[in-house]
């Protein structure tokens, strides 16, 4: 039960947040990542991995850089088992990051580059850093590519972000 409850107040808190007369309705966006992760095995033996997913929610800062956003995400992230056992052998939890994202019209004004700085507060507990591509199909959606190193695991996930 509690592994839905977080999604559920993301939701609730998003689509208040969208209200016509709200002063975040600009700033506001969520999304959803499916993902490959890998548990580092630290005595040189095989790596384990499992597919997963996270949904997230940010808030865009006011800067006065131009062509880079910053924001900050808060979201939820779950995987598969990772070992064939009926214990817990997940890694799920509640995250929270700083985004960079810098746009490259040197290459496409679509095409940004990313980077994520934030803190785990699950099971994978701890520092997460991250960097990756994006882009941005039309103004209210925006695809990504990330990798994410996180305290005992690294993920590699793909996205969409729907802006309001």
């Amino acid at each position: 039960m509690k592994k839905y409850l977080l999604p559920v107040i993301l939701t609730a808190a998003t689509a208040s947040a969208m209200a016509d007369d709200s002063p975040l309705k600009d700033r506001l966006y969520v999304g959803a990542n499916l993902s490959h992760n890998t548990i580092d095995s630290p005595f040189g033996g095989d790596d384990v991995d499992a597919g997963g997913y996270s949904i997230f929610t940010g808030l865009k800062f006011d800067n006065s850089i131009e062509g880079l956003t910053t924001s900050a995400e808060l979201g939820y992230s779950d995987t598969k088992d990772f070992f064939d056992s009926n214990g817990d052998a997940d890694i799920n939890g509640v995250w929270v990051a700083g985004v960079a994202e810098k746009t490259l019209p040197e290459i496409d004004p679509r095409v940004s580059a990313l980077a994520r700085i934030g803190l785990d507060l699950g099971d994978d507990d701890g520092i997460l850093l991250g960097a990756g591509l994006g882009f941005h199909a039309t103004e209210m959606l925006s695809l990504r590519a990330e990798f994410i190193n996180k305290d005992a695991s690294s993920v590699y996930q793909i996205g969409a972000v729907f802006n309001f």
